[in-house]
């Protein structure tokens, strides 16, 4: 962004941080943080993983879940993206935590505050891969591969998952 929007001219400088700057106007933009949710399913000692269909981390693993829409609550955001990823709902979510992340898009970076909820689903029959992601897989958590999935943040919330639950 190299023109303020307020007053047109290349005058913009950015902070490094978050804030755009006029240096004309005084016009400030700020560029805050995306937030996202993520589920963490567990059934029969297993996690139910996504395989991410799309860059960035095209192929590695992921939890369901995505960015949380405007005017949408993080529960409504979760439930959307269950059903449109998984084409199921969850019975039950509970916030377990949140952790930070860099997601590079387009050539662009985004900060995201991602939350991920410990849910419930009561029935999987009509389970399928859409959206965003080509699979889903059941991973025994005594063979999660923290590795192989492809955010910081996610590596974390089930890391302390496993180390506070299992």
């Amino acid at each position: 962004m190299l023109h303020c929007p307020q007053c047109g001219l290349l005058s913009y400088e950015f902070d490094g941080q978050k804030v755009y700057l006029c240096n004309k106007c005084q016009y400030e933009f700020f560029f805050n943080s995306a937030a996202s949710v993520g589920a963490l399913i567990i059934r029969d000692g297993r996690l139910l993983t996504a395989v991410r269909a799309k860059n960035p981390s095209k192929g590695m693993l992921d939890l369901p879940g995505g960015f949380v829409d405007p005017d949408e609550s993080l529960e409504h955001a979760l439930s959307r993206e269950l059903q449109e990823e998984l084409c199921i709902t969850p019975s039950s979510l509970q916030y377990f935590t949140s952790g930070s992340n860099r997601y590079l898009y387009n050539q662009i970076e985004y900060t995201t505050c991602d939350a991920f909820f410990i849910c419930t689903v009561d029935h999987y029959k009509n389970m399928q891969a859409n959206d965003d992601i080509c699979e889903f897989r059941w991973v025994p958590l005594k063979e999660i591969d923290l590795d192989a999935f492809a955010f910081k943040s996610v590596k974390q919330a089930i890391e302390k998952l496993l180390k506070e639950h299992y």
